[in-house]
Parts: C-alpha cells; sequence; structure tokens
C-alpha cells in the first residue's frame, strides 16, 4: 500500500522519481523510522534447583548464547561475562529466540517457574530456548534468563555397630543387601538400591533439593540409636 509505506531508500534516505502533472497531489510519500532494541540478562547457577534466580545465587560465565530469528535461524552469537550477564544490541524491532547452551556439568533448570518473568528461567529445558520475544522501536527486554544447576548425590554405608553405641566404630563391618530408599520431602518413595561391596549405597543425579533416606532393618537386626557420638 503506496499510502501507507516508507518509501524512503534506508541507505540514501531518497524516494525514486515522483512525476507529477498539471494539478496533481501526490501524499504518498512517506518515510519511517525506528530505534534500535536490545534484549538480554543473566545465566544462573540455580543452586536449589527450583527455576528461579534466588537472592546469591551466583551467575555463571563463559555460557554460549545465540540469537535466532522467529524461524529458529541463527543471526548471532555471543557469551557470559561479568557475573553471567549477556545482551544483543541493536537490534530491528521484530520477534527474536534466545537460545542458551548448557554449560558442561549442568543441567537445565525447569521454565517458567515463580510467577516473575524477572527472575525466573526461560529456557526449555530441552531445546535451550525461550520463546518467542517481540522487541518494538526503542525496546530493551532485560528479562531473558537462564538458569543451570549441577546435579547432586548423597548416600555412605549401613553397619554392623557391634557395640551398639550407634557410631561407626574401627572394624565394624558393612552390612550388604539391605534396602534404602530414597524419599522426597513429603515421604514418597522416589527411588530404591541395596547395599553392596561392604555395606555401600549411592543415589545419583539428583536434582538440588530435600530428601529423606529409608533403611529397611536387615532380618535379625535392630537398628542403633541416631546421631549418637557428635
Amino acid at each position: 500500500d503506496d499510502t501507507a509505506d516508507s518509501d524512503a531508500d534506508v541507505t540514501t534516505g531518497q524516494t525514486g522519481l515522483i512525476n507529477l502533472e498539471s494539478g496533481e497531489n501526490d501524499p504518498t510519500n512517506d518515510a519511517g523510522f525506528y530505534q534500535t532494541a536490545s534484549l538480554g540478562d543473566f545465566v544462573f547457577e540455580d543452586v536449589d534447583g527450583d527455576g528461579v534466580q534466588d537472592a546469591g545465587e551466583p551467575g555463571i560465565d563463559g555460557v554460549t548464547v545465540n540469537l535466532l530469528d522467529a524461524n529458529g535461524n541463527f543471526i548471532e552469537t555471543t557469551t557470559t561475562a561479568n557475573g553471567g550477564a549477556y545482551e544483543f544490541t541493536n537490534l530491528a524491532p521484530n520477534d527474536y529466540i534466545v537460545e542458551f547452551i548448557s554449560p558442561n556439568g549442568f543441567t537445565a533448570s525447569p521454565q517458567d517457574q515463580g510467577g516473575d518473568d524477572a527472575a525466573d528461567s526461560d529456557a526449555n529445558e530441552n531445546t535451550g530456548q525461550t520463546g518467542l520475544i517481540n522487541l518494538v522501536s526503542g525496546e530493551n527486554d532485560p528479562t531473558n534468563d537462564a538458569g543451570f544447576y549441577q546435579t547432586t548425590s548423597l548416600g555412605d554405608f549401613v553397619f554392623e555397630d557391634i557395640n551398639g553405641n550407634g557410631v561407626q566404630d574401627a572394624g565394624e563391618p558393612g552390612i550388604d543387601g539391605v534396602t534404602v530408599n530414597l524419599l522426597d520431602e513429603n515421604g514418597n518413595q522416589l527411588e530404591t538400591t541395596t547395599t553392596a561391596n561392604g555395606g555401600f549405597y549411592e543415589f545419583v543425579d539428583l536434582v538440588p533439593g530435600d530428601y529423606i533416606v529409608e533403611f529397611v532393618t536387615p532380618n535379625g537386626f535392630t537398628p542403633t540409636p541416631a546421631n549418637q557420638g557428635g
């Protein structure tokens, strides 16, 4: 629609030739201009794995962040620095996607938790990509974060408490074949294992959070007192 489009060349600022005849008025010669836009924010270590950048959770430097167009085509890339910060500037108003590459040894946090877009992790856990980010003329959108956590583990031994004092003293052996259950904070069972190799057990690749360990008393044994000896 020539009455609504911008007719100025983006390099020269000039229209094409406008031919006017006797008595003619041509009210279709427009020019549009926009201010460049920007987006960015932080990549953070989600210490508690809840998908929200809580106070004191540190940024992660050296993470690759890619800017994509609305169709997922690569535009440019940057790397987080100065405490996990990144930014893409001088952008034309448009729709964009930000893609975060998981740093080695980390797992992506859950997306869009907590209800505060300025603090949550916006990256999809599988693709590392945000949803579409629409930027208008002159806009800065500093709410596009990604959280990552390192998996955790817990474990130790089930032992025969020969003197019954609740402490694993030197020489007291482990007990193999004991069932050990991992429960969530509400007591729901998550997984199970059995002691081996001298009473050893371990649960690995856990999301940061609260857990309970349940030991099933082996036949012929009685549990020793808890939390003895300091």
